[in-house]
């Protein structure tokens, strides 16, 4: 009889337990149901945010390009911004289209003239993004661009300097361009003895 109360007191024990194991189990499932569901909050509230801001990265950046693209090609070329999604990461390609059908190769459908004017003004899009000093130095842009767009191309510089404020500081051999300047520094190459030296000089207005 001993032996039966003793196996029934080990048999509660047990069951006792396993009640207090179950009990502590569900505990965990109801804390990893409501972990789950913040997890879920919190990745569709930085889905919501990463969308909104990839919008205004599209936004800025077209309505940049678009402007500089459209002074110069008039409804002859659009630009768009699409962030796609490859191996798990948000890409951002930049598409350019001519009647309506993208372009694989802008170079070689519109020549060096549209590529000059498109990297103008992606340059000025990827400046206006980041929280560098308000200058820009620039190379010879639009070197590629027909004699009968440039005058155009200083037109844009001189739009783009006082939307944004910036200053671009330009090295150029283009007539049209200087006239747009505020302020103009030849560069020219002198011999001095056996040496060719740069003297400057700024241009009177």
């Amino acid at each position: 009889m001993n032996n039966y109360h003793s196996l029934l007191d080990q048999s509660i024990g047990r069951r006792d337990a396993l009640q207090s194991q179950k009990d502590a189990y569900l505990k965990k499932i109801d804390y990893l149901i409501e972990r789950q569901r913040t997890i879920e909050l919190v990745q569709a509230l930085v889905q919501k945010v990463a969308k909104e801001t990839q919008e205004q990265l599209k936004f800025q950046i077209e309505d940049i390009v678009k402007t500089c693209i459209n002074t110069c090609f008039p409804d002859e070329y659009d630009f768009k911004v699409e962030f796609e999604i490859k191996r798990g990461k948000t890409e951002c390609a930049l598409k350019f289209y001519k009647n309506g059908h993208e372009i694989d190769d802008l170079l070689e459908s519109g020549g060096g003239g549209v590529v000059d004017v498109a990297s103008f003004g992606i340059r000025i899009a990827a400046w206006s993004l980041g929280q560098t000093a308000n200058v820009l130095i620039l190379d010879e842009p639009f070197k590629f661009l027909s004699k009968d767009l440039q005058g155009r191309a200083g037109e844009i510089i001189s739009e783009i300097s006082k939307k944004l404020g910036l200053q671009l500081i330009i090295n150029t051999h283009i007539p049209e361009l200087v006239e747009q300047s505020d302020k103009v520094f030849r560069v020219q190459l002198q011999k001095e003895g056996k040496w060719e030296v740069s003297k400057i000089s700024v241009m009177e207005e």
